[in-house]
């Protein structure tokens, strides 16, 4: 009796673990420290592919700048770098399916299904980690934020085409830390995220508490509107409209759904030296583990 009961709970924990599929992806720079640094200042969105079949470092312009960089490591020798001189400046980070580049900026294809990474419905992890600097002289609130690319399908198959957006200022927080890493989990946290008002639910612009929710109340919204929303991208970035000059980085980007989710973790590519000096330490345990015999 006590063995099948032994039997009986370790499946019952193996069921538990199954239920939940978590992997974590490295996501290196293109070039060896101190990494990537993709800048535009001109007043267009630009974007940069850096190698990575589903990340690219886009919507820069202003003198803005993103790239995989050694500035502020996190988890590893790198993280995301971010910097802004002005309010005109703007970078980001973005996750698509499959990327296509329009007038050199990144972006899916609404048309095509498998540009659609999940319905929002079905969104079951969303966080990050970031980081400001405390020489940034942006409001005191700012801090890079957190984006969901949306495609809103209507019932006359007609489509909207918008961000879901998280910061903290709109979740009843006041000044963002300075000089330390921070981490915001936005669905185990029941955050809410404001939407642009590209996706028709109103003008954030006018009175941002009508377009301010939680996941879930947006998809409710999105029912009592006949309408469905898809995740087509995950998003990290600064600037559009920050008066001063902001530093700062992210790392750590996780997203899934259904249980199934990925943290991203963002790396300095090795140095082909270390590359060489790894490989020879390499030999050098095969050579002692042969002595040994």
């Amino acid at each position: 009796m006590k063995s099948s009961k032994l039997i009986l709970g370790f499946c019952t924990v193996l069921v538990a673990a199954s239920a939940v599929a978590q992997a974590t992806v490295t996501v290196y720079s293109q070039n060896p420290a101190p990494g990537d640094l993709f800048t535009n200042t001109g007043p267009f969105s630009q974007g940069q592919s850096f190698g990575n079949p589903n990340w690219v470092y886009n919507n820069t312009r202003g003198g803005g700048s993103v790239g995989i960089r050694n500035n502020y490591p996190r988890s590893g020798n790198g993280s995301v770098y971010f910097n802004s001189p002005s309010g005109t400046g703007k970078a980001d980070i973005e996750y698509f399916a499959n990327p296509e580049s329009a007038g050199g900026n990144f972006g899916p294809n609404p048309y095509d299904p498998s540009s659609i990474l999940g319905p929002l419905a079905d969104l079951s992890h969303l966080s990050y980690e970031w980081y400001r600097d405390g020489s940034s002289s942006v409001a005191n609130h700012l801090h890079p934020v957190l984006r969901l690319g949306i495609l809103r399908v209507n019932q006359d198959n007609s489509i909207n085409l918008g961000y879901l957006v998280f910061e903290r200022i709109y979740n009843g927080f006041g000044a963002a830390p300075t000089n330390s890493w921070q981490s915001d989990d936005i669905i185990g946290s029941s955050y809410k995220m404001w939407a642009t008002a590209s996706l028709g639910f109103g003008d954030p612009n006018v009175n941002i508490n009508n377009v301010l929710k939680t996941i879930p109340e947006w998809v409710a919204a999105a029912s009592d509107a006949n309408a469905t929303l898809y995740v087509i991208s995950v998003n990290a970035g600064i600037g559009s409209g920050w008066s001063g000059t902001f530093t700062g980085a992210v790392d750590n980007i996780t997203f899934g759904f259904n249980n199934a989710f990925t943290t991203y973790n963002f790396e300095v590519v090795p140095e082909p030296a270390s590359m060489v000096a790894l490989g020879s330490g390499l030999i050098g345990l095969l050579g002692l583990r042969r002595r040994k015999r």
